[in-house]
Order: structure tokens, then C-alpha cells, then sequence
């Protein structure tokens, strides 16, 4: 089922809606984690800038892209992701203003292969290429595909483990704690 981005708002009218409601609040935003691929950050909004407590916090994880706005911009969109996620928990959200998603993070959905629905001509065709971090290991379904084109080869551990370390050149490599770049690289060995 596809989504039409029109209907969900941006995280600057958010932004407005948030300071007209609160004048004198303020919003911190805090990078969590930062690995040269991707970030977490995480975003408090105070009722009023002498606050001690958050009335809202929102977290986002953004990661680097070939293209796009994450191609150069990455740590900055996940820092305006996670402030709009903090809005959408904050009581301003819950008083009928659309859907709880910002714009951004439908978009965002789009360019990991999420379906726009056709009438969103402005988006293009999204897609379906989702980018890993090269520090992440390799995901369960990754493994599992390994093992299946493995077996269909005829290839028995010792055998896959060999392939492993002569396409890594890595005598050290296990598949089980291969980073998700090099299960890909297996992967198309093994096609």
C-alpha cells in the first residue's frame, strides 16, 4: 500500500506550530552516536527555556547515502528528524494535526524502499537500494542467503569458510561475524 506525501506535514511547520504554542521554550538537540556512516540524535523540547525537565523527546537515526539529501547532509537531517519526532510527542501533536510521521520520515521510508502512492508525482520513483553501514555486521537475512546459495553450490562449511577467507583475504573471517559490506560481496560470489 502506497502513501502520499502531501498528506503529511514537515518539520518546519511543525517547528511553527511549536513555537506558537510555546513561545519561551526551548529545544536541545544531542548527537548519540556518530560512526562516519550514520548518526542517532536525540532531541528534548522544554515547555519554557528555564526548565529543568523535557516535555517531549524524540530520537532519529539517519544513515550516509550515494545520493540525495543524506549524500551531503546526513548528521543535519537526522538532528531535523529528531527534533519533528519530538514534536510528535509533545501535546501539541495530539490535537488533530495529521498524522504522526513527519514528512521527512515518510520520506525517508521512500528512499528505503517504501511505496509512494502514485499521486506524489514530486517524489519520483523511490528507492529500492537501502544502504548499510559498512561498520554494520551483516544482517540474519544476509547470513541465511549465504547458507542457502552455499548449499545449493554443494559447498560444505569448511568449503564456505575457505571462500570466506580467500574473497576477504582474511584468514581470521567467520561467517557469522561478517560486516554487512563483505556478506554482500560473499553473496555475489556465490551467485
Amino acid at each position: 500500500m502506497g502513501f502520499d506525501l502531501s498528506n503529511y506535514e514537515t518539520v518546519e511547520q511543525r517547528l511553527v506550530r511549536f513555537w506558537t504554542a510555546y513561545p519561551d521554550a526551548r529545544i536541545e538537540t544531542c548527537m548519540m552516536n556518530y560512526d562516519g556512516d550514520s548518526c542517532i540524535f536525540r532531541a528534548e523540547l522544554y515547555k519554557h527555556h528555564d526548565d529543568k525537565h523535557a516535555m517531549a523527546v524524540g530520537y532519529a537515526h539517519e544513515i550516509h547515502t550515494d545520493r540525495g539529501v543524506n549524500s551531503t547532509s546526513f548528521v543535519e537531517n537526522c538532528e531535523t528528524s529528531a527534533i519533528g519526532r519530538a514534536i510528535s510527542n509533545c501535546p501539541i501533536q495530539s490535537q488533530g494535526n495529521g498524522p504522526r510521521p513527519s514528512r521527512q520520515e515518510m520520506e525517508k521510508v521512500a528512499r528505503l524502499g517504501g511505496n509512494l502512492a502514485p499521486t506524489d508525482r514530486s517524489a519520483g520513483q523511490p528507492s529500492t537500494q537501502e544502504h548499510t553501514p559498512r561498520g554494520a555486521f551483516a544482517t540474519p537475512k544476509q547470513l541465511g542467503y549465504i547458507k542457502k546459495l552455499a548449499k545449493d553450490a554443494g559447498m560444505d562449511d569448511l568449503r564456505l569458510l575457505e571462500l570466506i577467507h580467500r574473497e576477504l583475504n582474511d584468514d581470521s573471517a567467520v561467517l557469522e561475524l561478517l560486516k554487512s559490506h563483505e556478506a554482500s560481496r560473499i553473496i555475489e560470489v556465490l551467485k
